[in-house]
């Protein structure tokens, strides 16, 4: 059973046949283990659900992209991704700058991570004129960290 209602597919389809211009390809980082062996450290008890949710959204249009990688075997596309925990996703389009997030994106998250694949996939940032033109006197990297709970 997806985890997305079919309701809800319906709707997401819609919306992205609409508002998907380019690509976006969506990346995730999870902990394989066999349902046999738990390797202490290496538990994610939200990877299954974060990847059946990721495999359900990609398969709502055919401009979204799904790779799956193992972070402990998969070092190689982990460092370049600067990927440190599980479950993370990293969304890109056309090598544009990335968005990481940690975590399963679930409720108001799920909501955030469809409007950044709508932006990304545009290719227009929804900040004010304003706001670019203050962005554009950064001069140096900048690392930005949201964090986001339930309550």
């Amino acid at each position: 059973m997806p985890l997305i209602p079919e309701q809800d597919q319906t709707e997401l389809k819609r919306r992205f046949k609409k508002e998907l211009k380019k690509d976006v390809t969506i990346n995730l980082f999870v902990s394989r283990q066999s349902p046999l062996l738990t390797v202490p450290g290496r538990e994610c008890p939200t990877c299954p659900q974060t990847q059946e949710l990721m495999e359900d959204l990609a398969a709502l249009s055919p401009k979204l992209h799904l790779n799956t990688y193992d972070f402990f075997t998969q070092t190689k596309e982990r460092d370049e991704y600067a990927v440190e925990r599980v479950p993370a996703i990293v969304l890109e389009s056309d090598g544009s700058p990335r968005l990481r997030y940690f975590g399963i994106p679930a409720g108001y998250e799920f909501a955030t991570l469809l409007e950044d694949i709508e932006t990304l996939s545009r290719e227009v940032s929804p900040l004010s004129v304003e706001t670019r033109k203050q962005l554009r006197k950064v001069n140096q990297p900048v690392h930005i960290q949201v964090f986001v709970t339930p309550t």
